[in-house]
């Protein structure tokens, strides 16, 4: 069976939310204040196949699974989208679209450039809103990578290095924010999703007064 060609078939009843930004600008923290002050949101849990980090939860901040098992899955069309990123594979399954239509919910993805152009080009531009996250400068970009404690020098040069490549990918956006204060950014992006869901609000109410017009 192709999962893919019958998942590829299900409507969108409401949109996709991509959030996307170098690793350090804040993209992860501002998912989960998003998720914290917005009930009509769910998050698109990715599989990874890279090691499970000690504050992580199976199943809360990713499913994590072996190479070769997300590979197999791969092949079965399970995924969305894939990416490999630093030697480690990440991807959006397509039954997240099914529970966020079947809860009423917009699906918001926490996912890099190339996972978002592959959303782009599978789904159309009206069903999605995608925020690119900038850092206010590179010294604090660094700055974030150091204070996280994650990462050796050699790693931490590496990521900036990979972050200053992603950055030139931010005109592929519709939004771009820079986050000098997240709070802040969060707020702004809560008032451009409330912005379209007031205009599906206002066009669902268009649609029905005009078949009550046309053709009552």
């Amino acid at each position: 069976m192709n999962i893919k060609k019958n998942y590829m078939n299900i409507e969108i009843k409401n949109r996709l939310i991509i959030i996307s930004s170098p690793s350090g600008a804040g993209k992860t923290t501002l998912c989960k204040l998003l998720l914290k002050k917005m009930k009509n949101i769910s998050l698109s849990i990715s599989y990874t196949s890279r090691n499970k980090r000690l504050n992580e939860i199976n199943g809360k901040d990713y499913f994590f699974v072996t190479k070769e098992k997300f590979i197999n899955l791969e092949k079965k069309n399970f995924f969305i989208e894939t990416a490999k990123n630093f030697n480690n594979f990440y991807g959006s399954p397509y039954k997240n679209i099914i529970m966020s239509n079947k809860n009423h919910q917009h699906l918001l993805f926490d996912i890099d450039w190339k996972g978002a152009r592959k959303i782009r080009k599978n789904y159309s531009k009206d069903k999605i809103i995608d925020f690119f996250i900038l850092p206010p400068s590179k010294s604090e970009l660094k700055k974030r990578l150091i204070k996280r404690g994650r990462d050796n020098s050699r790693e931490i040069n590496l990521r900036l290095s990979y972050a200053m490549n992603e950055m030139k990918h931010y005109n592929e956006y519709k939004y771009v924010l820079i986050n000098e204060n997240v709070h802040q950014t969060v707020n702004d992006i809560i008032k451009i999703i409330d912005y379209y869901n007031s205009i599906d609000k206002n066009n669902k109410i268009l649609s029905k007064k005009l078949k009550r017009i046309i053709y009552s």
